[in-house]
Order: structure tokens, then sequence, then C-alpha cells
């Protein structure tokens, strides 16, 4: 069987980037984003500094490379129209890192940002951080972009979004429990978990491994435990914020096992996940769906 992969994979939900402001409409905000980044990609193509002052607020600012600020929408404008003019055609590739809110109706973005001519194989990139304001009328707009010296993101970088993970998390249900403890590993390259389940007075122990695949371009998972199994598996992002994970477990008989799991935020310190397309051996089996809670630290010792 391979539910407890699914309590135990607690790895990826929208909780760290959108889940804090309450009443925030999490998939409506991060396909504003999207969308403007998506808005951003085409007008640059398009060498159009209208549409892309257009993204801006009127009172925005943009800091380049260099540290020098641009104030407000007009002049953000003329210093697109400017850049335009001297650089040649080409693309521009956004690869959103991260989206969250630091105050009501306020979000921060933070990507890479990469030109590529369209001649030749000239490529340059940027990491950048872009703060967003909820307009009176629904629509965000960007307030604030920074540039940030561009250097190659490490898979520890990657793994930044994840670190919300590291802590105790568990789920009891029936008698039954599941904790599951996530930690840095000593590299920093790595989530790491060790994981202890109790059912019917039978304790299974494994741990549980994140990392960050270069080729795939995905968070990768392997899972072990103390039967003998052990499962892998990559993560796809959904357009409503949630993520999938796509697992294959082999057992220690050499059963195969495969099934899809989604990660969904409830609240900053819990999450529902989703079992289904459970197949074992051919046959189907039963999805499910279930809470985890994350578990606060034990209280320190009193001084006496």
């Amino acid at each position: 069987m391979i539910r407890y992969l699914a309590m135990s994979a607690v790895l990826l939900s929208v909780a760290p980037t959108l889940a804090q402001e309450p009443g925030l409409d999490v998939e409506g905000a991060r396909k504003a984003v999207e969308m403007s980044a998506r808005r951003y990609a085409e007008a640059f193509a398009k060498r159009d500094p209208v549409a892309l002052a257009a993204l801006f607020t009127p009172e925005a600012e943009y800091v380049d490379l260099d540290g020098t600020v641009f104030h407000g929408r007009g002049v953000i404008q003329a210093e697109y129209a400017a850049r335009l003019a001297v650089n040649p055609p080409g693309e521009i590739d956004v690869e959103l890192l991260s989206i969250r809110p630091i105050a009501n109706g306020v979000l921060v973005e933070e990507g890479i940002s990469t030109f590529a001519a369209a001649a030749g194989d000239q490529k340059s990139s940027a990491r950048y951080t872009a703060t967003h304001v909820r307009q009176p009328n629904g629509n965000w707009l960007i307030a604030s972009v920074r540039e940030i010296a561009s250097t190659p993101l490490t898979p520890h970088d990657r793994l930044q979004s994840l670190a919300w993970l590291v802590g105790n998390w568990h789920e009891d249900v029936g008698g039954n429990s599941i904790v599951t403890q996530w930690n840095w590993a000593d590299s920093g390259n790595f989530l790491v978990s060790d994981i202890t389940i109790n059912r019917a007075g039978i304790e299974t122990r494994g741990t549980h491994r994140i990392g960050w695949n270069a080729e795939q371009k995905q968070f990768r998972s392997w899972v072990f435990d103390s039967t003998g199994a052990s499962g892998e598996g990559y993560w796809q992002m959904n357009d409503d914020g949630t993520w999938t994970l796509n697992l294959t477990r082999i057992d220690a008989e050499g059963s195969r096992s495969v099934a899809r799991l989604t990660f969904a935020a409830d609240g900053k310190d819990a999450m529902v996940v989703s079992l289904d397309q459970q197949i074992s051996n051919g046959t189907a089996l039963a999805g499910g769906m279930h809470r985890i809670v994350r578990r606060p630290p034990e209280p320190r010792p009193s001084a006496k």
C-alpha cells in the first residue's frame, strides 16, 4: 500500500507563499502575478514601452542593477523606450521563484529574468524582486521593481521556497499516527525528513529527501522505509496554486504501486493532502483526503 507515503510526503503547498493573508484569493492573486509576468514578456517581445509601463502604478519605482532609481510611470516608460532603442530585438523569459504576501493587498514576487537576443546566442539574466499592489478595482499593478546582480541559483536557493517545511508535522486518525520531522541536510542542498508511523500498534520508520533536478527543472522526491520499500516522484505546480506529486513505490517483494497526491494549504500551519489515481499491481484503489497539522515547538523549561 502507498497510503503512508501520502502522509509523509508533506512537501509543498501554497502556505509559505499565499496563505498568510486572511481572506486572500489565493488562486486569483497567483494568476494575477503570473499574468503580469506573461504580459511583461509579451510587451518586451513587441518592443512596446507603453504596454510595459502600463503594468506599473503611476507612482511606481524601478531600480536597475546599477542602483539607478526611475520614479513614476512616465519616467519608467521613457527608460524602457531608451533601452529598447539601443538594445537588439529579443525575448524575455521570466521564471517565478516565489510569490508571498507582506500586507493586506500587497504581494512580493521574486524571480529571474533572462534576455535572449533574436540573433545569435546572446543571453543575460538578472534576479529581481517586484512588489504588486491590489488596486481599488481589484487589479494588481507593480509598485516597485529592484534588479539584483544575477548569480546561478544553487539547489539550496531553489529549496528556500520550501524552507517553511522545517519542523514537526503530524496526523492522528483513529488511534493511528504519522509524525514527520523535516530538517536541512548538512550540505544545505536537500530537505530531509524522519518519518514515524504507528498503525495498529505496529511502528514503521522511514526517510524522505527532496532535491532539485536541474535537468527536468522540477523538485524530486525519494522515500525509503524500514520494510525495504522505496519510492520516488516528481512535482508539478497546478494553476490553482496546489502542488501534485506523481509517485511510484516498489515494496520489498518487488510489487509496484503508483499514486497522485495533491497538496493544498489549510491555513498557515495545516494542509490537506488528497490521494487519487492509486493503482497497486494493476488494481485501482480508493483515494482519500487527510489533514496534516504542524506541531508547535516544545516549550523550553523555565529557568529556576
